[in-house]
């Protein structure tokens, strides 16, 4: 196999201008690596982070699976695993399920104190009214050392948002929602099969406003037969609203989903998506909204809950930072690094670890009948794994800080890739400084083209190593295949 070598400028240039017009796969929304690289046997949370241990910052990410169906399926485009709802009944079975997981966790986190709480799907505002004590019971039942002010997230989508479901949530100690709304514009919502109108997230909206709940919107940019009106009339409709919070995040076209298998030819091109995000940069930073990472924009005079709201993905220093996933498919990721400080002559030996809960609700329900913790795949750091995991989340912070890079791991981030971060320059992605790598404008629409070329050399490797796994195991299922009996001479040909 041929390795790319972009340890040099000129080659690290000619990768990028390679890429340039080409759709990019947003890599934002994760870490590193790939969950096609993990396996089974890399342990539970409570290996990773055992009673006793030191507890670093963390966040806490609480999943509920349910969806409700569309035509096509998952709304044309959602990669994330699901389950199809159907009635009230499989909520409350999974809140029994969700508190006996919780119950093996309960030692460990009675003196957790997670910086924020993000309660995704899935679609957690598909519980009804009176469900809403019992969820937030559970979390704050095991976080009785919780701060009052911190910030607990609930999402949903506008349709299934109420007035009456609110004024529960915000009673029992939900601050801010965040609407998956992704497209305003009704035909264009049409195409995932979504039902929702334009006037259900402007009046999910208005009542989070009225009840002074935090509140974010989610809008997908590249779209199939999106526009630039159809995306500066939303942004502009959604501004008008008051909104404090806008995520405006670019589609990923992938796997099997409808919408990169039958709709690919209505996509917008590379360009245009381009200025798509540009356009929608000027609109919203020219509306008073600060941006905050690639994709999110705030109102800078809000001040959330405590000042303590974290972005789940994002980053601002390399410092340990767990998350906890608890519930269906929920990630954990424990970061185990030593820096300098700790242990200087061996600096950052250790890498953490990424865990998966089940990805089907009847595995997940199998493992906490037979009273164990419900991980199914994970993934083992090295050193290397964990600098870019982290860097790929620091990155989001539209500024990488060489001081803290340092202090953790031993070495400068401009030295340890120094042919990408030269390229990104001389192509207006970044401007170095002795304190920082800096994004520009261009270089916060590049961030998943940059993440590409800084993991291009460890995917080699992982890659390489996954086919030789699968070539083992082929070859030992061989060795093992009982050999076939012997035809009958009764049943030779004459």
């Amino acid at each position: 196999m041929t390795r790319l070598d972009l340890t040099t400028p000129a080659a690290a240039r000619q990768f990028f201008e390679t890429k340039l017009r080409q759709r990019q796969v947003n890599k934002v929304l994760h870490s590193f690596p790939s969950p096609r690289f993990w396996t089974g046997g890399a342990g539970t949370p409570l290996e990773a982070r055992p009673l006793g241990s030191d507890a670093p910052s963390c966040e806490l990410y609480v999943a509920l699976p349910f969806c409700l169906t569309t035509a096509p399926a998952h709304c044309g485009y959602c990669l994330f695993p699901t389950e199809a709802y159907s009635n009230q009944d499989q909520l409350d079975v999974y809140l029994d399920y969700l508190a006996r997981e919780g119950e093996l966790y309960r030692e460990r986190w009675l003196e957790l104190q997670p910086r924020s709480v993000f309660i995704g799907g899935g679609t957690p505002n598909l519980l009804k009214a009176h469900q809403y004590p019992r969820l937030l019971g559970l979390i704050h039942d095991l976080l009785p050392a919780l701060p009052a002010a911190t910030a607990v997230t609930l999402e949903g989508i506008p349709q299934l948002f109420s007035r009456e479901k609110l004024e529960v949530m915000q009673a029992h100690g939900v601050t801010r929602i965040s609407m998956g709304a992704q497209q305003l514009d009704h035909q264009l919502s049409l195409l995932s099969g979504r039902k929702q109108q334009p006037k259900h997230v402007f009046q999910a909206v208005e009542w989070a406003a009225a009840l002074g709940l935090g509140c974010n919107v989610d809008l997908i940019f590249g779209w199939p037969q999106q526009t630039m009106a159809h995306l500066e009339r939303d942004l502009r409709g959604l501004m008008a609203s008051g909104v404090e919070h806008i995520t405006h995040y670019e589609l990923n076209v992938g796997g099997a989903t409808d919408f990169a298998l039958n709709r690919r030819e209505e996509l917008p091109g590379p360009e245009l998506v381009r200025d798509m995000y540009h356009l929608a940069r000027e609109l919203l930073t020219a509306g008073g909204y600060e941006q905050l990472t690639p994709y999110d924009f705030q109102k800078p005079n809000r001040q959330e809950q405590g000042e303590s709201f974290v972005y789940e993905e994002c980053r601002r220093t390399f410092d340990a930072h767990d998350v906890w996933g608890w519930g269906y498919a929920a990630i954990s990721d424990f970061p185990d690094h030593r820096g300098p400080r700790d242990s200087p002559d061996q600096p950052g030996q250790n890498g953490g670890s990424t865990l998966m809960n089940a990805r089907t609700l009847t595995a997940y329900y199998a493992a906490l009948d037979a009273g164990r913790l419900p991980t199914e795949v994970g993934y083992t750091r090295t050193p290397a794994d964990l600098r870019l995991s982290l860097l790929f989340r620091n990155l989001q912070s539209l500024s990488v800080d060489r001081a803290s890079y340092r202090a953790n791991f031993g070495q400068d981030v401009l030295e340890e890739f120094p042919g990408i971060w030269q390229a990104a320059a001389d192509l207006g992605f970044v401007t170095l400084h002795d304190d920082a790598l800096r994004l520009t404008p261009e270089g916060a629409y590049r961030v998943p083209l940059i993440q590409t070329a800084l993991m291009q050399a460890r995917v080699e490797e992982l890659t390489d190593a996954h086919v030789a796994g699968l070539k083992q195991a082929r070859q030992q299922q061989a060795a093992f295949q009982p050999l076939q009996p012997a035809s009958s001479p009764s049943a030779a040909p004459s």
